[in-house]
């Protein structure tokens, strides 16, 4: 599945959990982030094909870059992603 299209279906139940329009805007920009490093500097578009090595890669790519990864909601996303499985 692209990772494109299951963020997007993920944004979706989070609208649909009634999450405040603050946690979805963090949560987007997050997610956009993540997707982003995972298609331009490892070549991911599947969700697939993320391993917990392209996660740990990103957590330490915001950490060098000065920004504090936010893994609580990429943890989120991919419990959510176990639970729809």
């Amino acid at each position: 599945m692209l990772l494109e299209d299951i963020l997007e279906e993920y944004d979706y139940y989070c609208i649909s959990k009634g999450f405040t329009r603050k946690t979805l805007i963090n949560k987007r920009q997050e997610l956009k982030q993540f997707k982003r490093f995972m298609t331009e500097k490892r070549g991911i578009v599947e969700l697939e094909s993320i391993t917990t090595h392209d996660i740990k890669a990103y957590m330490r790519y915001k950490q060098k870059s000065g920004l504090k990864p936010q893994s609580k909601m990429i943890r989120a996303f991919f419990s959510w992603m176990v639970l729809q499985n």
